[in-house]
């Protein structure tokens, strides 16, 4: 997410926290000490259903401790969810499934499933989802954007991230002051802390879990803190053991090694292209290129052109190579706005889960969950010595991914360690993803140890859509854990 001019925020999508005819009691409302499960039918009492025709979904409300060291404190309520198995036999062991994140409603994510290679697993598991506190149906916090902080169309890299910074600076005060003691306590581990309240009020001794993408942060929670209580638990596409905003944007572009195998495709394409035929000398002048329009960028008609406009033609992916090119080389030679794209890059959140949310993201549950458990500063400062550090190791594409969202964050919370257990754990990896890198895979075996399987492709939690989601029905039925590599999406 590199700097640019303005900072467009998803669109807050919330609906009212209440499911129609079960209305969500205030925290001062909840009994405590409640954990009994009323179970009803989804699509006929939780507002605005995102899934038509859902006939087996149901809901229920949960109260849990807002802090759980505080456990008769106040109190908060969360939607969850769950599928009954439909086969002849029911495994005892539930399987929660985590569909990423953060931010997103996982309510509807048990009828997901459904759609899915995983589908057979609802044949004998019961299928569990959940609002994670601060998301969807759960109690949580509205919070609109502010006005934007704007620098001109033609500044400069500092100027651009900067006002990217203050954007979102102003969104976390303000936000956070709305109920600061919430907020702090909206973390992985308290996710993880809120799924076995989940599991505890079914009566289920043990759980199995499969987490895609950011929910992966709260099964090696959930398995650092209750590892006597996962059955199975199976990660894809992973999240780093440790969430640090500026160190995951480092990983993320390392990923376009310095645009080297796109600078090699361009020189084997002269004929092409007409950038020549050595690749050093292709990467020198378009190095070059970067460098000169971050002293002076450019206007060509409404689109502005700088040096993350470069950066990001040069971080593609393979199979947007040739557009790339065109770009790069209808502006070398004079290209108007027919000839050069109009993206001139966005900080846009990337949500570690599915694109489409059932009940839209929710910015600052979003932000709390990578903040509270941030390692990294959270000053302008830090942000931009990290982001220039990055650019100085790498001149082709480094520093041109920003993640502001930490910016002044006002709250603290403690981390809590990933730590290495004795259930069964798969983790999987997509060899050349770019939202969750492999590297965050081999990181999370190294920090919780299991086994990895390397999928070869570059789609994020692509698992459930191949073939080699055997090896995933099979851990769940019988504990086989896989090494060594899938074939992927191509």
């Amino acid at each position: 997410m590199p700097p640019s001019v303005k900072l467009r925020r998803a669109t807050l999508l919330v609906a009212p926290v209440m499911l129609s005819g079960l209305m969500v009691p205030s925290a001062s409302a909840v009994p405590q000490g409640t954990e009994r499960l009323e179970w009803r039918p989804c699509a006929s009492v939780a507002a605005n259903w995102p899934l038509p025709g859902d006939t087996r979904t149901e809901c229920a409300r949960l109260s849990v401790p807002l802090d759980y060291s505080k456990p008769h404190g106040r109190r908060i309520s969360l939607a969850v969810s769950r599928i009954r198995a439909d086969g002849p036999e029911r495994d005892p062991v539930p399987l929660f499934y985590g569909s990423g994140g953060p931010g997103l409603s996982g309510v509807s994510s048990p009828a997901r499933v459904l759609e899915t290679g995983l589908k057979p697993l609802a044949a004998d598991h019961d299928i569990l989802g959940i609002d994670e506190r601060g998301t969807g149906y759960s109690d949580r916090i509205e919070c609109e954007p502010g006005a934007e902080s704007d620098a001109p169309a033609t500044a400069g890299p500092r100027d651009r991230a900067k006002a990217v910074f203050d954007t979102e600076a102003e969104f976390n005060r303000r936000c956070v002051a709305k109920d600061p003691e919430f907020v702090r306590q909206l973390t992985p581990a308290n996710t993880a802390r809120d799924i076995d309240s989940f599991r505890r009020a079914l009566g289920a001794s043990e759980i199995d879990f499969y987490g895609v993408s950011f929910s992966t942060a709260a099964g090696m929670a959930y398995r650092s803190l209750f590892d006597h209580r996962v059955h199975r638990m199976w990660l894809d596409s992973v999240m780093p053991p440790v969430l640090d905003h500026s160190a995951m944007d480092g990983d993320i572009e390392a990923l376009a090694q310095g645009g080297a195998a796109f600078v090699r495709w361009l020189a084997r394409h002269d004929a092409e292209y007409h950038l020549g035929r050595d690749s050093a000398a292709v990467g020198k002048r378009l190095v070059a290129l970067r460098n000169e329009l971050d002293r002076r960028p450019r206007l060509v008609g409404e689109t502005v052109i700088n040096g993350d406009w470069v950066a990001q033609r040069l971080s593609s992916q393979p199979d947007t190579w040739v557009s790339s090119a065109v770009d790069l080389v209808g502006f070398l030679e004079g290209g108007t706005p027919d000839t050069v794209a109009k993206d001139t890059g966005s900080a846009d959140r990337r949500s570690f889960g599915y694109e489409t949310a059932p009940d839209g993201l929710n910015a600052l549950q979003y932000n709390a969950m990578l903040c509270n458990a941030d390692t990294g500063g959270t000053g302008f400062s830090d942000m931009w010595g990290a982001l220039r550090a990055r650019r100085a190791s790498d001149p082709a594409v480094g520093g041109s991914y920003f993640s502001p969202w930490c910016a002044e964050w006002p709250v603290q919370a403690t981390a809590t360690p990933v730590t290495r257990g004795h259930s069964p754990l798969q983790i999987s990896g997509h060899k050349h993803e770019d939202i969750t890198p492999h590297r965050w895979a081999r990181e999370a075996q190294k920090s919780a140890g299991g086994s990895l399987l390397t999928v070869q492709d570059d789609v994020h939690g692509s698992l459930p859509g191949l073939p080699c989601v055997s090896k995933v029905l099979e851990f769940f039925r019988n504990g086989r854990t896989s090494d060594g590599t899938c074939p992927g999406l191509r």
